[in-house]
């Protein structure tokens, strides 16, 4: 009776372990903000051309622009939110740049080439388990890996890929890189962000500098 009673006892600490685990599996809280007090300070590199008519040729552009977003619980119901952005303007544009951030519309002004691939990776990335060797397919056929672990600005995340599949000049499948994310279990928004043309070549990255929550 006692041996019965020790294998019933020894099943349901198996069987507890595994539910443990089950539980403990993480997943991204994207666009969740629970915190009292939080705050983002990203810096911005987009990459393009822009063609030079005096030069008569393509000129390479590298643009910085410099974003903080700061969440402040001010009960129940209210979040106060503070948007600020840094970034160069042509003089002869200034005009139109202050008018675009008047509206809160600054980064349209300073890339916003991630918005199409956060939308898509924050639609099916929330289901995704946050274990380095997972992978999830969307439906317009690319793939998600969780690749390893990163820290950035001193909050740990995971590294995660996003490509498509193609064909090589000789016909053979390959998988083709379209941006890479580091992203936090329980951080709304992404650690980092690297967008990349057909080209493998980067042309977008938004990376946190500084991350502050209470």
């Amino acid at each position: 009776m006692v041996r019965k009673s020790l294998l019933i006892v020894l099943g349901l600490v198996v069987v507890l372990s595994f539910s443990s685990i089950a539980f403990a599996q993480e997943y991204w809280a994207w666009n969740k903000f629970t915190a009292e007090h939080e705050r983002f300070k990203y810096e911005i590199t987009s990459y393009s051309t822009h063609w030079d008519y005096d030069a008569e040729e393509d000129v390479f552009i590298e643009t910085h622009q410099v974003q903080v977003m700061e969440l402040r619980r001010r009960d129940d119901e209210t979040t106060e939110v503070t948007m600020a952005y840094t970034y160069d303007v042509p003089t002869a544009e200034l005009g139109d740049a202050l008018s675009l951030m008047g509206i809160g519309m600054g980064w349209a002004t300073g890339g916003g080439e991630w918005m199409g691939e956060f939308m898509i990776l924050g639609l099916f990335g929330a289901d995704l388990e946050l274990e380095v060797g997972s992978s999830m397919q969307l439906f317009d056929g690319s793939k998600i890996r969780v690749v390893e672990k990163q820290t950035v600005a001193g909050v740990e995340g995971y590294l995660c890929t996003k490509s498509v599949r193609s064909e090589d000049e000789a016909g053979n499948r390959v998988d083709v890189l379209t941006s890479e994310w580091v992203i936090a279990p329980n951080v709304g928004w992404p650690l980092s962000v690297r967008v990349y043309d057909e080209g493998d070549q980067v042309k977008y990255v938004m990376e946190l500098v500084e991350y502050a929550r209470n």
